[in-house]
């Protein structure tokens, strides 16, 4: 368990902490509140981020990356949301005591409290982690790779995905991007793996960062997918950048030609057989 493992399994647990006081009722509003604003702001934040990257450079010029549009739609979706619902709904005090008692058994109030205020754990330290996986500083404390035993980031980030509808066989592709595909499959297309050059010196080596799609245990540069909405290139999906902690067009996937597959013969010729747009026939002698 990592040091960022254990900071995220302590703000959940906190949070359960927090719902065996307040219960089942405040703690399953406060959950679903933050399931809410953190769905609306991992499907709307890209389409934010262009309109926004468009307004900044017509003001600032090309000086504003496309990070920190990323990075300024999303804490406006997510965090500004749940700030105007907290204060809209729930007053300067936030959550906890406000509503009426649940008729139900003290105990299992508390208990349910405990399972609502995790789940909203999660959400909220999934939330704080992707924020700060869009800074484009702060890589020291960006979440790295699969390293990660308890990653609520990733957990949000699916949980987002069953409210996406663009799918291949039931896997939301803008939350896990094209899939891998066997080496056999002939109509797979090769790429790398996506990877930042943080040091940029246009070469993949140690010390930029990755995201491990086919589990080799490394940087592949030979990685073999689904085209599924055939552009030629690999759709870069949101658990990947947020692995890499680059959202922006500098996260890169190098596209490349396939080489292991043998050209098939000509249609209706096959070796040691006369070319049929030749005429063979014998020629009369005069």
């Amino acid at each position: 368990m990592t040091f960022l493992d254990t900071i995220v399994a302590a703000a959940v647990l906190w949070c359960a902490y927090k719902g065996w006081n307040y219960g089942v009722q405040d703690t399953t509003i406060e959950a679903l509140e933050l399931i809410g604003c953190m769905t609306l702001a991992v499907l709307l934040h890209e389409t934010v981020a262009g309109y926004l990257h468009m307004l900044l450079a017509a003001v600032f010029g090309d000086s504003i990356s496309q990070g920190w549009a990323m990075l300024i739609a999303f804490a406006s979706l997510a965090w500004g949301s749940l700030v105007v619902i907290r204060r809209k709904f729930h007053g300067e005090g936030g959550s906890g005591g406000e509503g009426e008692e649940p008729d139900m058994d003290p105990l299992m109030d508390r208990i349910g409290g405990v399972i609502g205020g995790a789940i909203g754990g999660v959400m909220l330290v999934g939330g704080v982690l992707m924020t700060i996986s869009m800074v484009p500083f702060l890589a020291w404390i960006k979440p790295s790779g699969d390293t990660m035993a308890f990653d609520a980031g990733k957990m949000m980030l699916t949980a987002a995905g069953q409210f996406v509808t663009d799918r291949h066989e039931g896997v939301p592709l803008p939350i896990w991007g094209e899939p891998a595909s066997a080496r056999s499959d002939t109509r797979a297309l090769l790429t790398s793996e996506p990877w930042f050059d943080v040091d940029g010196d246009g070469a993949a080596t140690e010390a930029d960062p990755f995201r491990e799609i086919d589990d080799s245990g490394g940087f592949s540069k030979e990685l073999y997918y689904v085209d599924v909405d055939r552009d030629g290139s690999r759709r870069i999906g949101l658990i990947d950048k947020y692995m890499v902690g680059r959202w922006d067009i500098e996260l890169r996937s190098d596209e490349q030609k396939r080489t292991d597959l043998k050209k098939a013969p000509p249609k209706g010729k096959t070796k040691g057989e006369p070319d049929p747009k030749v005429d063979t026939a014998p020629v009369d002698d005069f």
